[in-house]
């Protein structure tokens, strides 16, 4: 049990923590209060995974852990293991688990996925070497813009969630491929507009590319894409009908609030 785990944490002030809910309430989140705050997107990450009982879950760049919590609430019986670049957050999403009772389920890495030597002495799956493991099923959340492409947040740690550092977009893609098993997926959230990289970045080694828009209203361009690839398939790529998220008014539309509110998977609301 780290240092954090033994605090009786406060629900938002005096540690510069919030405490939020999701899933309609039934996972407690903290997260700074000032810092990079996960929100609908690591929801609808989770939701794009189909993963069997016994089964291993990787999500890089797992921030306070909530993407992989959602994941674990709604799949029984698999495994998550998530890489954290700041200490901080990676210190939260242990503590996340244990708040949540997944602490058993879950092992969260402190390391950076650009410098190999962050992994030694880290175990994966079946005790193997973390970098020589394979994972069943990998989700990621890469930051959103390119270097230089963005003004800064005001805080550091917004900063490295939001904007790419010495790990471009390909080489974090690249790294996400590696990690899977032969056969298994990877799956990305990211901005629309980033969709070719993303096919190229995943391309290089996964078939059967599923493309699935995220709308913000019906009749608008999609911002968000989800993309789910299966290594070492050479099936086609497909783009299916996707997800629209609010309704005119700025309602939820019901299979969005079936994702968010109860862990709705995605494949059953398209």
């Amino acid at each position: 049990m780290t240092s954090i785990e033994k605090r009786n944490l406060p629900e938002t002030a005096g540690e510069g923590l919030t405490r939020d809910m999701f899933l309609g309430g039934a996972l407690s989140i903290l997260q700074p209060r000032d810092g990079f705050r996960a929100g609908s997107d690591a929801v609808l990450l989770a939701s794009a995974v189909e993963a069997k009982a016994g089964e291993s879950l990787l999500d890089i760049g797992a921030g306070v852990g909530t993407a992989g919590l959602c994941a674990l609430y709604r799949l029984a019986g698999i495994e998550l293991w998530g890489i954290e670049l700041q200490d901080d957050l990676a210190e939260l999403a242990r503590l996340n688990a244990a708040n949540n009772d997944f602490a058993g389920r879950s092992h969260i890495i402190a390391a950076d996925i650009g410098a190999r030597q962050s992994f030694r002495g880290v175990a994966g799956p079946l005790g193997k070497s973390f970098l020589e493991a394979g994972f069943d099923h990998v989700i990621t959340n890469p930051p959103f813009f390119g270097r230089g492409r963005a003004r800064e947040a005001k805080t550091e740690g917004r900063t490295l969630a939001r904007v790419e550092g010495h790990v471009n977009l390909a080489d974090w893609l690249k790294f996400a491929v590696a990690r899977a098993k032969s056969r298994g997926t990877v799956t990305v959230i990211h901005r629309a507009e980033r969709l070719g990289e993303i096919l190229a970045g995943l391309g290089a080694g996964c078939g059967r590319l599923r493309v699935i828009p995220l709308w913000p209203e019906s009749g608008m361009p999609a911002k968000r894409v989800i993309v789910t690839g299966l290594k070492g398939d050479k099936g086609p790529l497909e783009l299916t009908a996707g997800l629209v998220l609010h309704e005119m008014g700025g309602k939820p539309t019901a299979a969005a609030d079936a994702i968010s509110r109860r862990g709705a998977a995605l494949r059953d609301v398209l």
